[in-house]
Formats: C-alpha cells, structure tokens, sequence
C-alpha cells in the first residue's frame, strides 16, 4: 500500500508543485476579480462532474470480477456523454438568451473530459496501474499552468483561466484514453440499466444527490457569495481556498484512491479494518498539522510575500480557515468508509445538515454582516462539523468489527 500511495503521492507531488509555482506568475497576471469569475465556472464544472456518472465512477473498484467493472465504467461515460450535452445545449441557450458569461460554453467539454479522467482513474485504481494516475495529473497541471499563462501575458483575464483549467483536463484524458482504452474498446457491455440501477441504486440516488449536497459547502457557496460581495472578496477567498487544498491535492487523493482500494479488498473478504483505518487517520492528522500550523499563524505574510500585495486579505482568510482544512485534509483522505460500509444515507444526512448550515450563515452575512465575518463563522461550523463527522467515522468503524467479530464468533 505504501509502494502504491508512494507512486500516486509522488506524480500529485510534481502535479502540485507545479502548481504551486505557477500560482505567484498566475496572482500577478490575473486580478481578484478574475478569480472570482474563475471560481463561478469552477463551481458550475464541480457540480456537473458530479451527476455526470452518477457517482458510478465509485462502483468500478467494488466488483469482484473485472468484466463487471468495465461494464460500469462503460455506463460512466455514456452518462457522461448525455450530461455534457444537455450542460452544452443549456449553457449555449443561457448564453443566447439570459446574457449568461460567454465563457460558460467552455463548462460542457471541461465536464466531459472530468469525469471522463475520473472514470478512468477509478478504473486504473482498480487495475494497482498507479503511474497512469499520477502521469495524467502531472499532463494536466502542465498544460493549465502554460496555457493560462500564455493567454495571461495577452490579456484574456478569466477567461484564460477558463482555456487553461479545460486543456489541462483534455490532455489528461487523451493520455488516461490510451494507456485504460480496454474499456471502451475490448469489452462487451454485459450489464444492462435495469441490472446496474438495482444493484449500485445507492450510488445513484443516495451518493449523487449527496456529492452535489457536498459541493455546496464550497462550490455552491462561492456561488452564493457572488450575490451579496464584490468579485474581488470571492475572487480572494477562492484563491485561499485553492492554496488550503494544495496538501489534501498533494497527497490526499493519492491516499484516498489506494485506502480505498485496499479498504474495499478487505472489507469484501469479510476481514478487519479497524486498526488499519485508526492507523490511517492518526498519521494523516499528525503528519499535516506542521503544514497547517505554519499557515494558520503566518499564512497573510507569506502570501503576501509569494503572490503579491494583492493578496494580503486571501492570506488572512487562508489563516482563519487552516483548522477546519486541517481536519478536512484527514476526513477527505478516509471518506470512503461510508461507501464501503454502506452507510450513504448517513453520511448524506450529516452533508444535508453541514449544508443547511453553510448557507444559512452565507446568508445571514450576506444580508447583515462583513465578508471577514462570514468566514470566521464558516471555519468555526466547518471545523466542528469536521469533528463530529470523524468521530462518526470511528463510530461506523468499530460498528462493523464489533458485527465482524460476533459473525465469526
């Protein structure tokens, strides 16, 4: 597990460097007002991707036999296919006729490829071809870095993070396309609608609506604060907010992809997983409070430093927020467990209430109260939400070995 976490962590680590350094000529290029904009398409793209597989893409890794999971992902990218062209044919009709951003053609084949290298990296998961993931990361992070930057340099604002953000998906896509095309041309589809609907209806109808109740406590509501602040205020909590996630982007996809994997496998063979599941989650909350740490009591000087006088007031917001991305870089890392367990109406009712929450209170600042005050709510919710949600993890954790034990017992 170490080896595979090894490779993915060590292909996301140069994806996010590359990132990273891309980030200081980026904030120098593009204004706060561009990154809000930016955020907006970014958080209609999230919720697309979402629904575009109905969360399928989580099944392929769960069936014992393989021509069972080429199948599901076959079904993945034909629904992929019909959400990105109904996004297409609505986004070009609101463009049209509501005067919707003109860059928002670009949504449907940036939410075409997405969940196209979500498909496929769920696949190569499945198949330990770890490398497949981390070189379509690492192809994606550099076409969006030199693409942005080039349409920077000649002015296109927004929309060149737009152009970036859609040829980096496109080139992970053509490379992910080559190396798991078994998929889409070696295998005949022997599982018809009725058959996957019955049996992954969980996926459909429970982990859907709960991945978009999900996106929510941060697409949906930079969404929302684009109705009561300026683009600059969003643009810059955006830009925090891309920097927080740089740790869980780093190695915290890479952990979650293999522990899945590996927590499924053990899970299916009716063995334990207590033990490995703690391990997990005390090292991971260990290994990243340093990072955190240091961003929480230096994080306006340092962006400041790094991005420019521009974006002293993300730095600020970057600070107030580390505890709650702390705990998420370690919930987010291990979120699986309610999946494997089958525990999805659960967890969606915890997301629903986490939700209600969220934009109940970017509601009320929105209406009442300054930008700096609804983030300081938004990390003390968050971050006591991250707590009871770990604790449920534990909870869920000792629930099954307890029922384990008294089955081989």
């Amino acid at each position: 597990m170490v080896k595979h976490m090894a490779v993915l962590a060590g292909g996301t680590a140069i994806d996010q460097a590359l990132s990273f350094a891309a980030s200081p000529l980026l904030s120098r290029l593009f204004t706060e007002a561009d990154y809000g904009k930016f955020g907006v398409f970014s958080a209609v793209v999230s919720y697309c991707v979402a629904a575009a597989c109905l969360r399928l893409e989580n099944a392929i890794v769960l069936p014992k036999d393989d021509s069972e999971a080429r199948s599901i992902a076959q079904w993945c990218i034909r629904l992929n296919s019909y959400v990105s062209l109904a996004t297409f044919v609505g986004t070009g009709l609101g463009i049209l006729f509501f005067s919707l951003p003109y860059y928002l053609i670009v949504v449907a084949p940036t939410v075409f490829f997405m969940a196209l290298v979500n498909t496929f990296n769920y696949y190569s998961s499945r198949q330990k071809t770890y490398k497949h993931n981390s070189r379509a990361r690492i192809l994606s992070s550099i076409g969006m870095a030199i693409l942005s930057i080039v349409l920077g340099y000649v002015n296109f604002g927004a929309f060149g993070l737009v152009l970036g953000m859609f040829f980096g998906q496109l080139l992970a896509a053509l490379y992910l396309l080559k190396e798991v095309r078994v998929i889409v041309y070696q295998t005949t589809n022997t599982f018809s609608w009725k058959a996957l609907k019955a049996k992954y209806k969980q996926f459909i109808f429970i982990n859907t609506p709960h991945a978009l109740f999900d996106l929510t406590e941060s697409a949906g509501v930079v969404l929302l604060m684009g109705a009561f602040f300026e683009p600059a205020f969003v643009g810059a909590y955006f830009f925090a907010f891309r920097i927080l996630k740089l740790p869980l982007g780093l190695i915290g996809s890479a952990i979650y992809q293999v522990f899945y994997r590996e927590v499924s496998e053990k899970v299916s063979h009716s063995l334990p997983v207590e033990t490995f599941f703690n391990k997990m989650l005390f090292r991971l909350l260990a290994m990243s409070l340093p990072i955190f740490l240091i961003l929480f009591f230096f994080s306006e000087g340092l962006f400041t430093w790094i991005f420019g006088k521009d974006w002293t007031a993300a730095g600020r917001y970057a600070g107030i927020l580390a505890p709650w991305f702390w705990l998420n870089f370690a919930a987010s890392s291990i979120s699986c467990m309610p999946i494997v367990l089958n525990k999805q109406k659960q967890a969606f009712v915890l997301t629903i209430i986490n939700t209600i929450v969220k934009v109940l209170i970017t509601l009320i600042c929105g209406f009442y109260y300054s930008f700096e005050t609804l983030i300081v709510s938004y990390a003390i919710s968050h971050t006591f939400m991250m707590l009871v949600g770990l604790l449920w993890y534990f909870w869920i954790t000792k629930q099954y070995s307890l029922k384990l034990n008294t089955h081989l017992k």
